[in-house]
């Protein structure tokens, strides 16, 4: 199974300068957890998760529409995949760089989708696969991986997106 076989391709996207008043109305609209932040060639320089908006507001006690999607994801790397890509080889990403959602990229490295921990769950299969079910990731697969990002991590750690 490749990575465009499950991945959303009706992404959501904002420039790094956009208010985290705006992402927020956005994940709210699109009933999203998270947006890419591109740049003007529409390459993905970041993501902002609804748990940045939370942290960010918090602790910067300033209003939403005055922080940038740039501030809360700086620093950062944003971890991507290709259309073509295995799945096997999307779930390892995920699981190495412990994010949750990996943005996906055409060779010129603009962004044409996205998939998530969530497409990963939607595509999995419960026990075997019979003759003629359409190809699925497998059940102990996916449980790996949600161990793996859903365990705690040190404090200070890579913050899961």
């Amino acid at each position: 199974m490749k990575v465009n076989d499950i991945m959303v391709t009706d992404v959501a996207r904002c420039s790094p300068q956009t208010s985290l008043h705006d992402i927020a109305r956005m994940m709210w609209e699109r009933d999203c957890g998270a947006i890419p932040l591109v740049n003007e060639q529409d390459q993905p320089v970041g993501i902002v998760t609804d748990r940045d908006i939370a942290i960010g507001a918090a602790l910067q006690h300033r209003p939403l529409w005055e922080i940038r999607g740039e501030e809360v994801a700086h620093g950062r790397a944003v971890h991507c995949c290709h259309p073509e890509d295995d799945i096997a080889d999307a779930l390892a990403l995920l699981e190495r760089h412990e994010v949750r959602r990996l943005p996906v990229i055409d060779p010129s490295n603009r962004l044409c989708g996205i998939v998530s921990m969530g497409d990963i769950i939607s595509f999995t299969r419960a026990g075997r696969a019979r003759k003629g079910d359409r190809e699925m990731i497998s059940a102990e697969a996916s449980l790996d991986f949600l161990r793996h990002v859903s365990a705690h991590h040190q404090a200070g750690g890579q913050t899961a997106v």
